[in-house]
């Protein structure tokens, strides 16, 4: 007779991971606006507002955000820009997902361009990249204990699992203001802004976290000759705390920053020049706090007296070995390829991955920083583009390889562009690369078991020499005739290790 004895923990498995291309465009008519004589750049930023999962389907809802400065063909105002959104459901086909599970979705833009399609309507082009993981946060009931008489083998094993303890998420916000130099003159309009927020240092303290970073806010602008244009740009530090629900240092915490829509105004300034822009940058800092448990768990078992009916269940377990984040210091230079460099305006920057691997005791990330820079092109005295494709090589040794499956993210802080010359740029910028080491596993559980009818020793014969097969261990052989380990390495010369060799005999005695 046999009891059990049953416990019950809670996984997070990832199901699918998926990537998919969204290709969005729309039209805009500049009815009351100066008409396009050419497009100077199109930018613009991609937004996740909701995901939701169905059966053998995943919906991801959002929207793009795009801005598009442009030359017209208006004497007094020479340069404008237009504003706007496109929205975007797309249905992600995912065969074997369900209500149960849960989905999240990150949006990056690939391409955008605009394009004249008829008389003052144009179309804005884009293609969106969703990367998306399917997972599933459940129970697992298992039996954790038995008690027999002896004649019940169980296998076990010591498994890890991660736990997402909390997850903390506030919005803060800077409102402060930019000014711009004496030398300038007023304010006639904001074509760009630019919002950029980075964490610079992390510090635990008691049951506190203390967040440090930096705001780097931006504007592109006309001045009120409506011919001249600038830009102005200024850092601004913040600190912040979130409270914890324990400091433990053996917790694991992943810290990320993400930029909302800031809102901004000019205004005059002390000397009633129209010389100030106020703003307000809300962003949010996302906390995830998570522990890594260790379960011994019955992965297979067997009788030496009964046939079983044993209920078993395969698992994805996942533990999350250790979480690092590296900043790689980037420089390199580039050339614009129309007229010459008079003033650097902004440079946007998107960090592309093209590879990833291990070699020779290094995780290895290779990519291109996709750079977009506006200047004063000094030949015609007005704004251009240049973009540059820099390729990139990071790398982090690893001491121990005490993990299956690195995740890792790149984004790229800090950017700076500065004149080389009359036609050259030197462009320099962090590179942060969030690494996740994690320890996958494939377990089988044991959820329940039932003793059938007595096993009929009769049937076996009286001895047996078997032949170990390759890969072949004493559990599988003990298992196949119902006998014990030990009463086979009471028969044979089995060593401490249980190990056996390919080829040797085993000697397998009927118990009476």
């Amino acid at each position: 007779m046999v009891k059990l004895f049953n416990d019950t923990f809670n996984i997070n498995e990832i199901i699918d991971s998926i990537s998919t291309e969204v290709l969005l465009e729309s039209e805009f008519t500049i009815a009351d606006m100066p008409d396009i004589e050419r497009i100077i750049t199109a930018e613009g930023k991609a937004e996740v507002n909701n995901v939701s999962v169905s059966t053998d389907k995943i919906v991801v809802e959002g929207k793009l955000i795009y801005n598009i400065i442009y030359y017209s063909n208006d004497e007094d105002t020479t340069i404008n820009s237009v504003t706007g959104e496109i929205p975007f459901r797309e249905e992600i086909e995912a065969e074997g997902v369900t209500e149960e599970m849960e989905a999240d979705s990150k949006a990056f833009i690939d391409f955008i361009d605009g394009e004249k399609s008829a008389d003052r309507s144009y179309l804005v082009k884009a293609v969106l990249i969703l990367d998306t993981d399917v997972y599933m946060n459940r129970p697992v009931t298992y039996v954790s204990y038995l008690e027999s008489d002896g004649s019940m083998q169980a296998k076990t094993k010591n498994i890890f699992y991660t736990n997402t303890l909390s997850e903390i998420s506030e919005e803060i916000s800077i409102n402060d203001a930019v000014e711009l130099s004496k030398g300038s003159g007023e304010i006639h309009e904001i074509l760009k802004s630019d919002a950029d927020v980075y964490i610079t240092n992390i510090d635990t303290l008691d049951e506190k976290m203390l967040v440090e970073g930096i705001c780097k806010v931006g504007f592109l602008y006309t001045e009120d000759d409506k011919h001249t244009t600038g830009y102005v740009s200024e850092e601004f530090p913040f600190t912040h705390y979130l409270e914890l629900n324990s400091s433990d240092d053996n917790i694991l915490k992943e810290i990320s920053v993400k930029v909302n829509k800031m809102t901004y105004s000019p205004t005059e300034n002390f000397d009633d020049e129209k010389k100030l822009i106020e703003f307000k940058l809300p962003f949010t800092i996302n906390a995830y706090l998570y522990d890594t448990s260790e379960r011994n768990v019955i992965m297979d078992c067997y009788s030496t007296d009964y046939e079983l009916e044993v209920e078993s269940e395969t698992i994805n377990v996942s533990s999350l070995q250790n979480i690092v984040n590296e900043v790689v210091k980037y420089e390199n230079n580039f050339d614009v390829l129309s007229g010459t460099i008079k003033d650097i305006y902004s440079v946007d920057v998107s960090p592309k991955i093209s590879d990833k691997k291990i070699s020779d005791d290094k995780y290895i990330i290779e990519g291109f920083l996709d750079v977009n820079l506006l200047y004063l092109n000094g030949d015609i005295n007005k704004v251009d583009k240049a973009f540059a494709s820099l390729p990139f090589t990071v790398d982090f040794p690893l001491e121990e390889k005490t993990f299956t499956q690195i995740q890792s993210d790149v984004k790229a802080n800090r950017c700076n562009a500065y004149r080389k010359g009359s036609s050259s740029v030197n462009f320099n910028c962090d590179i942060n690369v969030s690494l996740k080491f994690k320890n996958n596993d494939e377990v089988t559980i044991i959820k329940d078991i039932a003793e059938t009818e007595p096993i009929d020793r009769n049937k076996m014969s009286s001895l047996i020499f078997r032949v170990v097969q390759p890969g072949e261990t004493l559990w599988d052989i003990a298992k196949n005739y119902n006998l014990s380990i030990n009463t086979l390495k009471e028969l044979n010369d089995i060593p401490e290790d249980n190990e056996l060799t390919a080829g040797n005999k085993i000697i397998i005695a009927r118990m009476v």
